[in-house]
This record gives C-alpha cells, sequence and structure tokens, in this order.
C-alpha cells in the first residue's frame, strides 16, 4: 500500500513539473489554448460516439432483450400477488362462515337461557334446570360461559374477516397497477418488435444524413475560406451579411417548427387511456356489495316430560327430587 501511495505520488508531481515548465516556455495563453483543444476533442468524440450508427443498432438489440425480462419478472409478480390474494379470500370466506354459525348457536342460547331463567325462578325446591345444546345437557352456569365463548369466538372471526377484507383491497389495487404495467410493457414490446425493421432503416438513413452533413460541411468550409476576405465593394459586403441573416433566420424558422410539432400518436394514447380510466371508474361504482344471507328460525316452547315426576300418593315424600330440561324450540 505505501509503494502504491509513494508511485502516485511521484507522477503527480512529474506531472506538475512538466505542466509548469511547459507553461513557462510555452506562456499561459498556449497552455489555456491547449487545454481548450483537447477538451474540445474529446467532447467531439463523445458526440460522435453517441450519434455513432453502430452504437445505436446496439441499443436497439440491448432495448429489444430487456423487453421480455421485464415482462416476465412483471408476470411473476403478479402471479405471486393473485397467490396471496387467493388464500386471503378463502381465510375471510372462513371467518364470515364462522360469525354465521355463531350468531345462529347464540340466537338459540340466548333463547334457552331466557326460558331457563324464567324456569328457575318458577322452580321448587331440590329442582334442577338444565339447558340441552349440541347434544349435552349444561347447567345454567355452564350454559353462560358457553354463549360467553361463542361471543369471543365470533368478535374475533369478525375481525379478521374485516382484516382480510382490508388487504384484499389494498392488494386488489397492487394487482391492477400490475396488470396495467404488463399490458403497457407487452403493447411497447409488439410495437417494438413491428417498428425493428423501420428503425434499423431510420438508423442507415442516419449514417447517409452524417455522410452528406459532413460532406456539405467540407464544402461550405472551403468556400468560405475562399470567400471570407474576397470582400471588395460595400455591395458585396451587404450581400454576404444578408445571405449570412438569411441563413440564420431559416435556422430560426427550423427550430421554431420542430418544437411547435404536434405529437398525434401520444395525443390519442392519451385520450384512450382517459376514457378507458373513466370506464373503469363507472363499472367500479356500479358493482353492487355481496350480502350474505342469514338464516331466520321459528322456536316455539314445547314442555319436556318430566320422567322422575312424583306420584299423587307421594306428594308430601321428601327424599324425591324432580329434573326439569330446557329443549331447544322446534323449527
Amino acid at each position: 500500500m505505501a509503494g502504491i501511495v509513494k508511485s502516485s505520488m511521484r507522477i503527480v508531481v512529474i506531472s506538475g513539473v512538466a505542466v509548469g515548465a511547459a507553461a513557462v516556455i510555452a506562456g499561459p495563453q498556449r497552455v489555456a489554448a491547449l487545454a481548450k483543444s483537447a477538451q474540445s476533442r474529446v467532447v467531439t468524440l463523445i458526440d460522435a460516439n453517441i450519434d455513432d450508427p453502430i452504437v445505436l443498432r446496439t441499443q436497439l438489440r440491448d432495448l429489444a432483450a430487456k423487453y421480455p425480462e421485464r415482462i416476465s419478472a412483471v408476470r411473476g409478480d403478479l402471479a405471486e400477488l393473485r397467490e396471496q390474494m387467493r388464500q386471503i379470500n378463502r381465510d375471510r370466506e372462513i371467518g364470515e362462515r364462522v360469525v354465521r354459525l355463531a350468531d345462529q348457536d347464540l340466537e338459540s342460547l340466548r333463547d334457552m337461557l331466557a326460558r331457563a331463567q324464567d324456569a328457575r325462578d318458577q322452580a321448587g325446591p331440590g329442582e334442577t334446570v338444565l339447558v340441552a345444546f349440541n347434544n349435552r345437557n349444561l347447567t345454567l352456569a355452564d350454559a353462560y360461559a358457553q354463549a360467553t365463548r361463542i361471543q369471543q369466538t365470533r368478535a374475533a372471526y369478525a375481525s379478521r374477516a374485516d382484516d382480510a377484507n382490508r388487504t384484499l383491497t389494498y392488494l386488489e389495487q397492487q394487482a391492477n397497477r400490475l396488470q396495467e404495467l404488463l399490458d403497457k410493457l407487452e403493447s411497447e414490446h409488439a410495437e417494438f418488435q413491428a417498428q425493428l425493421w423501420q428503425l434499423d432503416q431510420q438508423v442507415d438513413a442516419v449514417a447517409r444524413n452524417d455522410r452528406l452533413i459532413n460532406m456539405l460541411e467540407q464544402r461550405q468550409k472551403t468556400i468560405d475560406e475562399h470567400s471570407r476576405f474576397e470582400v471588395a465593394s460595400l455591395e458585396q459586403l451587404q450581400s454576404r451579411m444578408n445571405q449570412i441573416r438569411a441563413r440564420q433566420e431559416s435556422q430560426f424558422a427550423s427550430l421554431e417548427q420542430s418544437r411547435n410539432r404536434v405529437d398525434y400518436e401520444d395525443e390519442a394514447r392519451r385520450l384512450l387511456e382517459a376514457e378507458r380510466a373513466a370506464k373503469d371508474a363507472f363499472e367500479q361504482t356500479s358493482r353492487v356489495a355481496p350480502t350474505f344471507p342469514t338464516s331466520s328460525r321459528t322456536i316455539r316452547i314445547q314442555p319436556a316430560p318430566a320422567a322422575d315426576a312424583p306420584k299423587a300418593g307421594d306428594a308430601k315424600d321428601p327424599e324425591r327430587i324432580a329434573a326439569r330440561t330446557i329443549t331447544p324450540r322446534d323449527n
């Protein structure tokens, strides 16, 4: 590392001494002119490479190769996003189904709990009130606990379904943007493939124009060199000035014409995109949100048979215990 630094410093010092010596010998004006000339050559070389037809053809080939890569990447992202949307949509459907089932059970439990509470208030000593739910006989306390658990489960799955709906809305926006980008890339690729031959011909025309411009510039340079100091009278001087002014005005007119040129293809594409966006917005506002059917039940109270009810002769027996069971109403 120290050797590299030492060598670099040596080169810098030698270059500085050489430049200083050249400035002393040739003078600062000539050194500045030399630097400006070198800069002009570098800029000219860069501009020539930018307008080189070979470079333009290379750029066309590179652009043609990049389109399939971009299209493939966007398609992969869109497929992955749609798979995520499918999974989230299934989770949302499960959550909504759980909410509907829980609502049905809660409705049944609330009615049975109300009847069980009335039955317990009217029950005599030693009577037990049970609630029949899901093929099980629950005490009043267990039935209330079961109703609480169902309410908690319903709230959790309702929140889960709401989160899924919000996520799906955001993912649908992303999917629409990716689909628009994919359509645009595919359209540009097809248009590029259709115009590739035409662009190739335009590159050839650029090369021919460059050669023609070089020939005209050389001819004009020769004419200017021969006519620069051949003004012998005032009329010749005025004629020369008129020629220069006419050429400059022609250049200004050409620049103004190219600046005011209207690209009808871009204008038509912009109008079509605006119409398509307005149509999509109208269709989205015309859609009706899906509704989930709710089931209604008609519950009829039917007294359960008392299997262990005391007989008429045993009414005063204190050891007898009667049990009442509250059953769901028949549909």
